[in-house]
């Protein structure tokens, strides 16, 4: 299909609906890398990892991203393995984000399900309290001690022990006492970032539908008219391959044909398309097309 565009109009960010948690989430604090394409030209945001799962990840960068944005985030796990993955900005306040990966190879997808899940070990140090080591032995032999105060000796000596063990046991308590209130405040810090994560599950990959543009074309409901590149005067058509997913929106974009200047341009404005889901025997399902961008 071929849409023809003349002025350009700014469209604000929309925030992306509330979801609900999909997958279990794991610890992680590991440089994170994204790259997110403006006008055409990709720019790489530093920043630090908070937490992660096989569907997605949440981290603090180094600069203000959009809901919505479509990214490509790439870290290593603590055991040196690679992930890279394609994803949508889910959530953003105060430099910090939800990622939610949309094409990630599977066998990157089944090793995050297979971390995630392992236990996390931790290791605990008690200190135990000092003992007071004995005076050596003088080579004078001391008399024997009155029974009265042997008696007192070997009572003192109990309750040394006595204490000992009641100090091992309220270090033991405080440690599981300060481990359950750091996971507690872990659990309620990712409940609250959650809360503004698009929980769009992460149903089970199935080949996309291919569908004709002219049908795509008269499901589409909303389009943000594409930027002219700065300072450049080119025309043509930009021919874009799409996938449009369960929920209408826009979650891949590959160049097909046209200028690359045009392709970009064209490619910053299409992914905020929103279409009519695509039915099949009444259930939603991810469609293959391919959008004309015409400028003039």
């Amino acid at each position: 299909m071929t849409i023809t565009f003349r002025e350009p109009q700014n469209v604000p960010h929309a925030r992306p609906p509330l979801g609900r948690r999909i997958a279990p989430r794991r610890r992680l604090a590991v440089p994170v890398n994204v790259t997110v394409l403006r006008s055409g030209v990709p720019d790489a945001v530093p920043g630090r990892s908070v937490d992660v799962c096989e569907g997605g990840v949440g981290a603090v960068l180094a600069a203000e991203l959009f809901p919505g944005e479509l990214v490509g985030v790439e870290f290593l796990l603590p055991d040196a393995r690679p992930v890279l993955a394609k994803a949508r900005v889910c959530y953003q306040e105060r430099l910090r984000c939800g990622l939610q990966f949309l094409a990630i190879p599977p066998e990157q997808r089944e090793m995050l399900g297979a971390w995630t899940l392992q236990e996390p070990q931790r290791t605990t140090r008690v200190i135990s309290p000092a003992v007071p080591v004995a005076p050596a032995k003088s080579k004078t032999s001391a008399p024997p001690l009155p029974k009265f105060l042997a008696g007192a000796q070997v009572h003192s000596a109990a309750t040394s022990r006595y204490l000992q063990r009641k100090v091992l046991m309220l270090v033991a308590a405080s440690v599981i006492v300060a481990a359950g209130v750091g996971w507690w405040q872990w659990e309620q810090s990712w409940q609250q970032l959650e809360s503004h994560v698009n929980g769009r599950a992460m149903e089970a990959a199935q080949p996309p539908t291919a569908v004709s543009p002219d049908v795509m074309q008269r499901r589409l409901v909303h389009k943000v008219d594409p930027i002219s590149p700065r300072g450049a005067r080119v025309t043509g058509i930009a021919v874009l391959a799409a996938v449009v997913g369960r929920d209408g929106s826009v979650i891949s974009l590959k160049p097909v044909s046209g200028p690359e200047v045009l392709t970009r341009a064209a490619m910053d404005s299409v992914q905020w398309w929103r279409f009519e889901p695509y039915r099949q025997n009444g259930t939603p399902v991810e469609v293959e097309t391919t959008l004309a961008v015409e400028f003039r």
